[in-house]
């Protein structure tokens, strides 16, 4: 069986819920869309549902430039044109690294703020905003926690949900990019894959972290640390932690679709986990 694309996404808003789609215009700071805005406290720290678990209950759809949200708490939506912003510019930073964030509208933080009971702003990323990948500082990133894709792999998943005592959603992962056809965690060997027109680099594994514990559907957080729990069996990497799915950064920008092919153009060699289910 050859190896297929078999879904895309992109989460506009930072840990919203994901958009489905078709097909995606790849840049190389990301999937078009994806994870181009972003909240931030007083302080201005970056606010996830690691900590507000609202936010994955956030729904969204785009309609041009337009991104429209709402929530089951919040009795009226907003919609939201980046070509309406001001060119104002505040200084925050994700995991230490210093971006700035473009300003949106008061409207809209205060819609959020009534949300999460708490004094946000929302920002953009836009053209002033600039941020680099750490092992690949030449390549960009925009408000993703670290590179700009992510894949992952049914049979990856499949794996896991047969290891354990709780069957996980896709969704829980935030993947870009999923892939059917290999074998559970053949990506782990993929250093250079070509999808479409557009070849893509895999920098490294992706460490997982608590937000994986929410119910995608519910914003409620597993009682028995699962995904994590199981993974630990079988994905740890000492001093890091556990491992789902691989990062990647694109070598050139172009379109891709949900049915194209993948083609394996460079392996490389699998951190060797040690299995203890």
């Amino acid at each position: 069986m050859s190896l297929q694309v078999s879904q895309l996404a992109v989460y506009p808003l930072k840990s919203c819920k994901v958009i489905p789609l078709n097909s995606s215009r790849v840049t190389l700071s990301g999937l078009e869309f994806d994870r181009r805005y972003m909240l931030i406290d007083e302080k201005g720290l970056f606010l996830t549902a690691r900590d507000y678990p609202a936010l994955t209950l956030i729904e969204a759809s785009i309609s041009g430039t337009t991104l429209s949200l709402s929530h089951p708490e919040q009795s009226v939506g907003i919609s939201i044109n980046p070509d309406q912003f001001d060119d104002h510019y505040v200084n925050t930073e994700i995991w230490e690294t210093p971006v700035s964030g473009q300003l949106t509208s008061s409207q809209f933080d205060t819609w959020f703020s009534e949300l999460l009971n708490l004094p946000v702003k929302l920002v953009y990323f836009g053209d002033q905003s600039e941020r680099f990948t750490s092992r690949r500082p030449d390549l960009p990133v925009a408000f993703a926690d670290g590179y700009p894709f992510l894949l992952t792999t049914e049979a990856s998943l499949k794996d896991l949900n047969n290891s354990g005592p709780q069957v996980n959603e896709m969704e829980r992962f935030r993947p870009n990019i999923v892939i059917t056809g290999n074998e559970p965690f053949a990506e782990d060997t993929w250093k250079r894959i070509r999808i479409g027109n557009v070849v893509f680099e895999n920098v490294k594994p992706c460490e997982r972290c608590i937000f994986t514990t929410l119910d995608p559907n519910t914003a409620e957080r597993s009682r028995k640390g699962e995904p994590l729990k199981t993974l630990a069996k079988f994905r740890l990497i000492a001093k890091e932690g556990v491992t789902f799915g691989v990062n990647l950064v694109a070598e050139n920008e172009g379109t891709i679709h949900v049915g194209d092919e993948v083609e394996i153009l460079e392996f490389q060699q699998a951190y060797p986990y040690k299995d203890k289910r």
